[in-house]
């Protein structure tokens, strides 16, 4: 068995089971950002909840870790240590049983091969011919908005994620189908959330866990008429899914269909889930504070100097890039991620049996004060000095499982901020309720209300509610 010692270890932690762990669960359930910090402040950067049914039999248990150091191990041993899994299993043989198990879930020698596939179109050369598409796909997406209108920014940050995963990664000219697939893709994974928060575990007409089957089907469904369009479409562009399926005709063995579908679909929904939810929370923190909007405005002026801009041009943004990197620490869109030992070990004195789920909590790793000073506010100018090592800033993963799509993403995020910064300015509508919590992913529950403005440089933060203050300290 192998053992390790973290520099956070205070030793083995004591294991709350039982009715002892009653109130930690509800906690869990009703507010896991909350939940994430009571327990570090009570217990420190390792905790245990073990079986809230006393006497019962199952020896699963629920390990809390915090830090870098808890990362680089679990992370960095993917021979030990494989995903969890983000959704419910689902019974054998049905749609959600299939879909779950995309590249997301995967481990093993299947996992480095599929993951070697997915590759060639998301490397840094490959999505440097996407500049243009992509920038053509934001400027017509821009030209929706009207001046001294109302939008939710976050509603409108998903439609674009979803265009932009839709012709780019997909290679679908049909907005229409393709909307409709990435909705019902987040309906699906909201359900899955909705039914594991009401522990509802039986396929009965009404339950969530019904609707949560029946909905895993639609989108199977729809996911192999968007498969089948591909193959009839036989596009010249190299994207994801037309890649895909070129190795399952030509290899069938290799990958089978039913693995295809599910790689389309995980895909497809971290593609826009995830960018979406860091563009919204970047505007938002753009425009609720002035001094560094100006700064920003100023770099793009001076830097984007055509539209599309060269990939290299984005490459001479240094606060665009600080910007971004800076709201994706604050507000982190995979604020924790799981992972299960494959074999017994040992972790600061406590033993972990492959039946145990290790939660490795992102947001409060971005906020370790030691790393990070002044933890909660935004200060996008510490990345002008900050070099955190790969497991202590987490907002793609790390380790051998570092997100594939990051060079894509990143361009996504650098693009869309550049070019409404250049066309319009972005207001907060004042008073708003900005709420933050975890529903899949870190979002603002009720949505951003922004105002498009004249692009006049009148930067101003307006007065909001709600509790994003508690995650970040506004001046």
């Amino acid at each position: 068995m192998e053992r390790f010692v973290t520099d956070a270890s205070r030793g083995a932690p004591p294991a709350l089971s039982g009715v002892a762990s009653w109130k930690w669960y509800r906690h869990y359930l009703r507010d896991p950002l909350d939940f994430f910090s009571t327990v570090q402040n009570r217990f420190g950067q390792l905790a245990v909840l073990g079986n809230p049914i006393p006497l019962a039999p199952s020896k699963r248990r629920f390990i809390l870790t915090i830090g870098a150091p808890f990362n680089r191990i679990v992370l960095g041993r993917t021979d030990l240590f494989r995903p969890g899994g983000q959704v419910l299993r689902g019974p054998r043989g049905s749609a959600h049983h299939r879909i779950r198990q995309g590249i997301f879930s995967m481990y093993g020698p299947h996992q480095t091969a599929d993951r070697k596939m997915m590759q060639p179109p998301l490397t840094r050369p490959s999505v440097a011919t996407y500049v243009g598409a992509m920038s053509q796909l934001i400027d017509s997406f821009i030209d929706r908005w009207r001046l001294s209108q109302q939008l939710d920014m976050y509603a409108e940050m998903r439609t674009l994620s979803n265009w932009v995963a839709a012709q780019l990664l997909f290679g679908s000219d049909d907005f229409g189908a393709a909307r409709r697939l990435g909705e019902t893709i987040e309906q699906w994974l909201l359900l899955d959330s909705e039914t594991r928060e009401r522990l509802s575990i039986i396929d009965l007409p009404g339950t969530s866990f019904s609707r949560l089957m029946r909905k895993a089907e639609e989108v199977e469904m729809l996911m192999k008429a968007e498969i089948q369009r591909k193959r009839l479409a036989r596009a010249a562009t190299p994207d994801v899914l037309s890649l895909l399926i070129d190795v399952r005709e030509k290899t069938p063995d290799a990958l089978p269909e039913w693995r295809l579908i599910a790689h389309a679909v995980i895909l497809y929904a971290a593609s826009f889930e995830t960018t979406a939810n860091a563009l919204a929370w970047t505007l938002f923190l753009i425009a609720q504070h002035p001094a560094i909007a100006a700064e920003l405005q100023a770099e793009i002026d001076r830097g984007v100097t055509n539209w599309p801009p060269d990939y290299a041009m984005l490459d001479e943004l240094p606060l665009l890039d600080a910007v971004i990197k800076e709201s994706m620490r604050l507000l982190p869109p995979v604020a924790y991620t799981f992972r299960t030992p494959m074999q017994e070990v040992e972790l600061d004195g406590l033993t972990l049996g492959i039946k145990d789920k290790i939660l490795l909590v992102h947001y409060l790793t971005h906020r370790d004060p030691d790393v990070f000073a002044n933890p909660n506010r935004f200060e996008p100018k510490r990345w002008f000095a900050a070099k955190p090592d790969p497991y202590e800033y987490v907002a793609f993963s790390a380790g051998p499982r570092l997100c594939l799509g990051v060079t894509f993403a990143m361009l996504e995020l650098k693009l869309t901020v550049a070019r409404v910064m250049q066309r319009v300015r972005l207001s907060v509508v004042a008073g708003a309720r900005i709420d933050a919590g975890i529903q899949l992913t870190l979002r603002p529950t009720l949505g951003i209300p922004m105002v498009v403005e004249p692009q006049d440089r009148r930067f101003a933060a307006a007065e909001i509610s709600g509790d994003l203050r508690r995650l970040v300290e506004f001046a």
